[in-house]
């Protein structure tokens, strides 16, 4: 499976001499700027992720966080020119085992993030009618209906129209060998963006 992430210079440069990088939290700015409901997600998304993919390989590790789908539901590298995490860093083009890696719903991850129930319904009003219904349910009963309903995430069935899903798919793994690297591009704030490494296979070279 080939995928995209997007990470600051330095992780480049630790996987290049270290050759791996595992996600510290104590270093990412969505668990340390964006409050406890990314630090609750990302708990709930390891829990999944051990499941379906496995235990890390590394005790304490946290998903690293990558695109499988970018936009327009094609299997395609992010665009560059929306692309600004950081003032200095990389695309990465990585190929992975399939079983390595967690697939879910961009949109759909949403409703994790903001701890709300991931309602089947569409439309405005449908959506305050489930609100109204689970208000109803007992508050220590909400948490396991909540969870149940994000299995919804996992589906990347593409769908248009009003229940439409699978457009943009997000993918988490455990860790970033530099064995699994195809290609790296830089990108710098004022600079154009330039292809810095790559070893994807070439067609007809042996």
């Amino acid at each position: 499976m080939i995928i995209w992430t997007i990470q600051p210079y330095a992780v480049f440069e630790k996987v290049m001499t270290a050759g791996a990088f595992f996600c510290d939290p104590q270093k990412s700015r969505k668990l340390t700027d964006d409050g406890e409901n990314f630090l609750q997600a990302y708990q709930w998304m390891i829990k999944e992720m051990r499941q379906r993919i496995g235990e890390p390989p590394k005790a304490g590790a946290y998903p690293i966080w990558a695109w499988y789908r970018s936009r327009d539901f094609r299997h395609q590298r992010p665009d560059f020119r929306w692309i600004r995490d950081y003032a200095n860093e990389v695309c990465i083009e990585l190929e992975l085992p399939d079983k390595a890696v967690l697939l879910s719903d961009y949109e759909g991850w949403h409703f994790v993030l903001n701890n709300w129930y991931y309602s089947a319904m569409t439309g405005k009003e449908q959506l305050h009618q489930d609100d109204l219904w689970l208000a109803k349910i007992p508050p220590l009963e909400r948490p396991e209906l909540k969870e149940t309903s994000w299995q919804k995430i996992f589906d990347i069935t593409p769908r248009l129209g009003r229940d439409q899903n699978g457009e943009m798919v997000q993918a988490c793994f455990w860790g970033l060998y530099k064995s699994q690297i195809r290609k790296v591009w830089h990108l710098q704030a004022g600079k154009k963006v330039s292809l810095i490494y790559d070893q994807s296979p070439r067609i007809g070279v042996k």
